[in-house]
């Protein structure tokens, strides 16, 4: 399943069982990316999970929660793009 790969979940013991990331897929649209940032999403606001989370080469601690939202943040961005904001200066607006 894609999603495991992105989170990466793929150990002995998954973190998400199918019926979980399934359903996940199901409220994202079936895009797994989607549903790859709200797991990570699921894992940093848990501190149970987040404690124990940890897949081959990969390990999270409490102190990563910030790391887990800044890739689910970039995992969206990869679907929906990122919102730049700034301002645009026209010196002919108001003439």
């Amino acid at each position: 399943m894609q999603v495991r790969l992105l989170i990466p979940d793929s150990g002995t013991k998954p973190m998400f069982s199918d019926e979980e990331l399934q359903f996940l897929l199901s409220e994202h649209g079936d895009n797994p990316k989607l549903a790859a940032a709200e797991a990570l999403d699921i894992v940093a606001g848990d501190p149970q999970r987040l404690a124990s989370w940890s897949r081959g080469g990969v390990s999270a601690t409490r102190s990563s929660a910030d790391d887990l939202r800044r890739r689910a943040r970039q995992l969206r961005e990869q679907v929906h793009g990122s919102v730049r904001v700034g301002a645009i200066v026209r010196t002919d607006f108001w003439e």
